[in-house]
C-alpha cells in the first residue's frame, strides 16, 4: 500500500518545505483546519506526495459525519485518512479514500478490542501507536490481514528496524534524523 518503509508524520506546518523536497513520498499530515488543509494538501501533492489526513485533527469538520467526510473528500482532497473512529472509517471508505485506523495499545484488552475493530471496518491500513513493541507488532500481523504501521516513539535507526523486522510494513514519524539518514541524507547540516 505504500511506497515505501517510512512515512513522513508532518505535526507542524512550518516544516512543509523541508518535507516537501525530501525523498519520501508517504505524508501522514497531522494538524491543520478546514480551511488551510485543501491549500496544504494540494502542495504536498504537486511535489509528488501521498497524503493521508488525520481526520480526528482537523479544526472545523466532524469527520464522524458523512457531511464531514464528504467536504473532505471532495474539498481538501487527500488521498487517504487516518482516524481512531470506526464511523470516519466507514464514512472515508464509502467515499472512495484510502483508510488508515489508528490504534493505540495500552494493554492487553486495548489489544484485543483494536483487533475487533479493524476486522470490522476493514481499512486498507492499521497504525499501532506506539511502535516501540515488536512482539505485539507481530501479533497484529499474524490476527490482522491489513499492513501494519509502526507509529510514534521511534528516536532510531534500530528501533526502525525492529518495527520493520517485527513485520509492520511502513514505520511513521516525526522528522527526524532516522529517516533522513535511512535517505542517506546527513540531518546534521540541515
Amino acid at each position: 500500500m505504500f511506497k515505501e518503509h517510512h512515512i513522513t508524520a508532518l505535526t507542524d506546518w512550518s516544516n512543509h518545505e523541508e518535507c516537501m523536497n525530501s525523498p519520501f513520498k508517504t505524508v501522514f499530515l497531522l494538524n491543520g483546519t478546514m480551511l488551510d488543509l485543501p491549500e496544504r494538501v494540494f502542495l504536498l501533492q504537486q511535489k509528488n506526495k501521498e497524503v493521508y489526513l488525520h481526520v480526528d485533527l482537523i479544526s472545523g469538520v466532524q469527520a464522524q459525519s458523512m457531511e464531514g467526510m464528504t467536504y473532505i473528500a471532495e474539498v481538501i482532497q487527500p488521498d487517504g485518512i487516518i482516524s481512531t473512529k470506526t464511523q470516519a472509517i466507514n464514512h472515508a471508505k464509502k467515499l472512495g479514500l484510502k483508510t488508515v485506523q489508528r490504534i493505540f495499545l495500552i494493554d492487553s484488552h486495548a489489544l484485543n478490542k483494536s483487533i475487533e475493530a479493524c476486522l470490522k471496518t476493514k481499512p486498507d491500513a492499521v497504525e499501532a501507536m506506539p511502535a516501540l513493541m515488536p512482539r505485539v507488532i507481530k501479533e497484529l500481523k499474524e490476527n490482522l490481514p491489513f499492513p501494519i504501521v509502526a507509529g510514534g516513539l521511534i528516536r532510531d535507526q534500530a528501533e526502525v528496524d525492529a518495527a520493520l523486522a517485527a513485520g509492520a510494513s511502513a514505520v511513521s514519524g516525526s522528522y527526524t534524523y532516522v529517516f533522513y539518514k535511512k535517505a542517506g541524507v546527513d540531518y546534521e547540516k540541515r
